[in-house]
């Protein structure tokens, strides 16, 4: 479990540095705590679906945007 809230941080990290947006604003966007955004993206927290929605939106992005890498560990070998 720890691997994939790695992989969710490292994506959240990259779409908001894409999108020059700083921690705090997006903390602030989201209402959530600053330090809670920064333990996301260095994968010490598990989010709620609830959490997550609040920072797709936040960001301006899908779920599935922010889930990218995660979806991409656990994808299915044909």
């Amino acid at each position: 479990m720890d691997e994939y809230c790695v992989l969710f941080g490292k994506r959240l990290a990259e779409i908001r540095k894409e999108k020059g947006i700083a921690q705090d604003k997006l903390a602030l966007k989201c209402d959530l705590a600053r330090s809670f955004v920064g333990e996301v993206e260095r994968g010490k927290r598990n989010l709620s679906l609830r959490n997550i929605c609040k920072l797709a939106i936040g960001l301006g992005v899908t779920t599935a945007e922010l889930l990218a890498l995660i979806d991409d560990e656990i994808k299915p070998e044909d």
